[in-house]
């Protein structure tokens, strides 16, 4: 994989699973009804924040420990 493809990957899983998770945070924590649309957009930021990160630095590391144990 070139590192163009890398950083797009990484970039999508994080737009992704933190839509994922700040939705379904959201729906349990205020459930559909006035405050919900805000509640999941700054939700979102922040989940998008934290886990753009981690999307980059998370695999190597989880592929060297494959390697290492041989998965």
């Amino acid at each position: 994989m070139s590192i163009r493809q890398i950083l797009f990957f990484g970039f999508c899983m994080a737009i992704l699973m933190s839509l994922c998770m700040s939705l379904a945070m959201a729906l349990i924590n205020v459930g559909p009804g006035r405050y919900f649309w805000g509640a999941w957009l700054s939700g979102w930021g922040i989940g998008f924040l934290v886990s753009l990160p981690f999307s980059f630095f998370v695999p190597p590391l989880i592929q060297k420990l494959m390697a290492k144990l041989r998965i």
